[in-house]
């Protein structure tokens, strides 16, 4: 795979984690555990980036957006 090909493939995956809601706390977690043991088949993390919750009258309402990033060694 030659540079250009490469560089456009990384600006395109960090621009689709950044529309999901990873956060850069999550990758930077991801990154730590994966540098600590490296022969990590799985990593799973899981963060809550938006919490709503409105009380009236007796009701709530309460919303949560929770984003689940997954990286696992795949064989090629």
């Amino acid at each position: 795979m030659n540079k250009e090909k490469y560089e456009e493939l990384m600006r395109r995956f960090s621009q689709e984690l950044h529309e999901v809601g990873v956060t850069e706390g999550m990758k930077g977690l991801a990154q730590d555990s994966l540098s600590r043991t490296p022969n990590l088949a799985v990593y799973t993390g899981e963060d809550t980036v938006r919490k709503f919750y409105y009380l009236h009258d007796g009701y709530t309402i309460e919303a949560t957006r929770v984003v689940t990033l997954t990286m696992r060694k795949c064989k090629s």
